[in-house]
């Protein structure tokens, strides 16, 4: 503790601020109000500084402050110091723009197709330098690439009886309810409520046992005892491929998907119906993932305010 004490008695740059700030302009009022303070803040700066320094540093003529000449001594010794480092900030934002300008976000090729495509294409009308690198990757390590700082940000899927990371912040993006994507004449589209039995009965296109919506449709299809009846013919972690293979006819696709995936531009539904099944196998919750306490940059900032201005409701 004693330690921690002194450390607040020390000389500070804000003391010395104050004072060259009263050599420039005379007056403790004035000196505030260039240094955007109080005057009596001022004040308490200058006193401090004589306390430590063991001297007088000003007098006070009516409204008036004249410096000593130790205080006139003492200016022109701090007086570079003070500009030196009242120019950081300037030649920082200077330097940045010199800099190259870089954002690595890991995340699934489902999340850049349905929650990414517009933040992209905004972020670099607003930032034309910025170089975008996108790392596919399955939720689980699109997760363990943020953590381990191999990325900037993640998009990813964390399941509600999954534990979240502590060093990680994670931002509630969408719910994607499960859905089944079939030919438009399907017999399963004839029931008025599809059952995990009647779903066994059909070849299946689903994602890789990495994926967690995978991991979760195994568990359930477990539970329900027919997991051995699911007849799995593809693996795809492609929306868009789910729906060619179900057009050229090699199965029925289930995979959490956006509820207006029709409003989605650039996405192609002719020859497929889409059936909400989310009664057997829920939703999915996607997140926006960064690490806590980082400092975010100006162009990071930006990209998750135009990420989560698309969520439902914002």
């Amino acid at each position: 503790m004693p330690e921690a004490r002194q450390y607040f008695k020390e000389l500070r740059l804000q003391q010395f601020r104050g004072l060259v700030a009263l050599e420039r302009w005379q007056t403790f009022s004035a000196a505030a109000q260039a240094l955007k303070l109080t005057r009596a803040s001022v004040w308490q700066q200058v006193r401090a500084l004589e306390k430590e320094l063991g001297c007088s540093l000003v007098r006070t003529r009516g409204h008036r402050v004249e410096l000593t000449e130790a205080g006139q001594r003492l200016v022109q010794v701090v007086a570079p110091l003070v500009a030196g480092f009242d120019s950081v900030k300037s030649t920082m934002a200077s330097l940045q723009e010199t800099l190259p300008q870089r954002l690595v976000i890991a995340t699934a090729p489902t999340f850049l197709v349905f929650e990414l495509h517009e933040a992209i294409s905004k972020i670099h009308e607003l930032f034309p330098k910025l170089h975008l690198t996108f790392l596919e990757r399955n939720s689980p390590t699109a997760v363990d690439l943020i953590n381990q700082g191999s990325a900037d940000l993640a998009v990813a899927a964390k399941p509600d009886n999954s534990p979240a990371k502590p060093s990680l912040e994670y931002t509630l993006i969408a719910k994607y309810p499960f859905t089944l994507i079939c030919p438009p004449k399907h017999p399963l589209l004839s029931n008025k409520r599809i059952t995990l039995r009647e779903l066994a009965r059909y070849p299946l296109i689903l994602p890789s046992n990495l994926a967690y919506c995978r991991q979760h449709f195994d568990n359930v299809m477990t539970k329900a005892r027919l997991i051995e009846n699911a007849n799995i013919v593809i693996e795809s972690n492609f929306p868009v491929l789910h729906f060619q293979y179900v057009r050229i006819g090699m199965g029925v696709a289930l995979a959490p998907l956006p509820k207006n995936l029709e409003t989605q531009r650039g996405i192609d539904l002719s020859k497929i119906r889409l059936c909400d099944v989310s009664h057997l196998f829920g939703f999915e919750p996607i997140y926006y993932i960064r690490r806590k306490g980082e400092f975010e940059s100006q162009h990071a900032a930006k990209f998750r305010e135009l990420v989560l201005a698309h969520r439902p409701g914002a």
